[in-house]
């Protein structure tokens, strides 16, 4: 909710109770029971249809735990799908990648013009010669922000369409699962989290602010910088984000 809509809000509530007491005259402190409710009463009928009526025109919000593969572009033959995971394989050819996109191109809704956050949980099979991103955006082209793996250090990221910037947030080893989320305001930085902890801030290279939407919701990758299979694998995938389509 921007900050604007907040002063709206809580000078309509104000003014809902100040309605209510010149209605009954005059509130003494401490307020009876009936007048709590009176009160009580008139805040909640109007919050309920303003609370509404800001989630439904104002966010865009979306999870998946991967029920299902429909709907997702996916590298050939090299992903692995249970009720529980999706799980990324490269091949053991040196510089092959395996990944995961999401693209819906028939909507207006995504855009790196308004405020966003993801959030999402991975784990690798092995933190030794492997590439991996996990992004709002494509590495094909745009821009994207959200998280690299190089080896065993995972970085946040940011591309602005020209250039790649990234901050280190920690070391990680294999086998183990990593919580992660990016909080991304376009007019200046992008906040990175790990298991819920601050990490590291980005304040250059931030991805272009254009009123354009962008197809991809997610991306996936994963690269073998050997002669190794390696691995990359997720149970679920979050984003949330500011509108300002419908008024």
């Amino acid at each position: 909710m921007k900050k604007y809509e907040k002063i709206i809000l809580i000078l309509a509530i104000l003014l809902s109770g100040l309605a209510i007491i010149i209605s009954m005259g005059q509130l003494n402190y401490p307020i009876d029971q009936q007048s709590k409710k009176i009160i009580e009463q008139a805040v909640d009928e109007f919050l309920e249809n303003k609370v509404f009526d800001l989630i439904w025109k104002k966010t865009f919000h979306w999870i998946t735990f991967f029920e299902s593969l429909d709907g997702f572009d996916i590298s050939a033959s090299s992903t692995s799908f249970t009720g529980s995971s999706l799980t990324l394989i490269t091949s053991e050819v040196s510089e092959n990648v395996a990944y995961a996109k999401k693209q819906p191109t028939q909507q207006g809704l995504i855009t790196f013009s308004q405020k966003s956050h993801m959030r999402s949980a991975f784990q690798m099979s092995s933190v030794a010669d492997v590439t991996a991103y996990i992004l709002v955006g494509s590495t094909g082209g745009g821009s994207y922000y959200g998280f690299k793996v190089v080896n065993n250090s995972l970085k946040g990221v940011s591309y602005d369409g020209t250039t790649e910037k990234t901050v280190d947030l920690q070391t990680i080893i294999a086998a183990t699962i990593y919580g992660i989320e990016a909080r991304y305001s376009p007019t200046d930085k992008i906040i990175f989290l790990v298991d819920a902890v601050e990490k590291g801030v980005i304040n250059e290279n931030l991805p272009s602010r254009a009123e354009v939407a962008n197809i991809l919701p997610l991306e996936f990758r994963i690269r073998t910088d050997t002669t190794a299979e390696k691995r990359l694998t997720f149970s679920f995938w979050e984003y949330l984000q500011s509108r300002n389509i419908l008024r």
